[in-house]
């Protein structure tokens, strides 16, 4: 199955043959649908860059209390002490890294540059706290699981077309894919 972020890049695909067939038709998503995926993009982008301001450098004084948790009710098997030897003593490291990591995330999905890249980031940081934190007291589950899922989604839909500058970046980065390979790389990520 393949998504498309328009018709006119469908371009050349075949068409199933009949029910039995094995080629499946490639699904072509209109315009509208389009904005409102640049709309939850645009949501989501809100919602990491919110969570910026209860853990500001210089010393990430929220997100301490946090990272003690998930040492204490994370459901991987030895994680708990990854993080009480390794995360914990070098605090101040892993909170300018996910304070950094977590503000690109939020300007990649905002200014939809570069959104697919934002949106994998973003899976990997949901993951993270879906397993440090999904089964700590007073913790909806449900809340990590989510922002895995909008993740994957925005990930898998080229989000960044619609309302973001991808919409530029896309067709010159597709014409320079044709010599050179960091724009073949670059390219997916719009």
């Amino acid at each position: 199955m393949r998504i498309f972020s328009s018709a006119r890049d469908a371009g050349g695909i075949g068409q199933a043959v009949g029910p039995a067939s094995s080629v499946s038709s490639p699904i072509i998503l209109g315009e509208g649908s389009l904005v409102v995926l640049a709309v939850v993009r645009l949501l989501v982008g809100l919602l990491w860059f919110q969570q910026l301001f209860w853990k500001l450098p210089p010393n990430f004084t929220g997100l301490h209390s946090y990272v003690v948790k998930e040492s204490q009710y994370t459901f991987l098997p030895g994680y708990g002490s990854f993080i009480q030897h390794v995360f914990l003593p070098n605090f101040l490291l892993l909170g300018a890294f996910t304070w950094t990591a977590e503000l690109l995330v939020a300007l990649t999905l905002l200014f939809g540059v570069f959104s697919r890249f934002g949106a994998l980031l973003s899976i990997v940081l949901a993951l993270q706290l879906y397993v440090g934190l999904a089964y700590a007291p007073g913790e909806w589950y449900w809340t990590y699981g989510m922002l895995v899922l909008l993740g994957i989604v925005l990930a898998a839909v080229p989000t960044g077309r619609r309302l973001g500058v991808d919409q530029w970046l896309e067709p010159r980065l597709k014409a320079a894919a044709q010599t050179n390979r960091l724009a073949r790389f670059l390219h997916w990520f719009v």
